[in-house]
């Protein structure tokens, strides 16, 4: 009985702290659905990224080996998020670059 006693209370502490919106999405945001939504973006066009917001993003300009590697693959939309296509060439490349 005494544990009920202080377990209630607590209980009602604890659940009353927590406040505000409990949900949590289950699924990420959507980028795209098709390779047509996804443009390269960046200074040196180094990041693959949804069309609507390419022009938002600001990157240091600043080129790396590996970004030539780009050249061989293409920015599409992978399971909604839009990504280069790791193709066996442009791993290959990626490959070479860093070792």
């Amino acid at each position: 009985m005494k544990i009920e006693v202080i377990l209630l209370p607590l209980l009602i502490f604890v659940s009353g702290c927590l406040g505000g919106d409990r949900t949590v999405p289950l699924t990420e945001p959507i980028e795209c659905s098709t390779d047509f939504e996804c443009t390269p973006a960046g200074c040196s066009s180094q990041l693959c990224a949804p069309k609507e917001k390419a022009s938002e993003i600001i990157t240091t300009c600043e080129y790396r080996e590996e970004y030539s590697c780009l050249e061989l693959t293409s920015c599409g939309c992978v399971d909604n998020k839009c990504v280069w296509n790791q193709n066996e060439d442009y791993l290959k490349c990626i490959e070479e670059v860093r070792s």
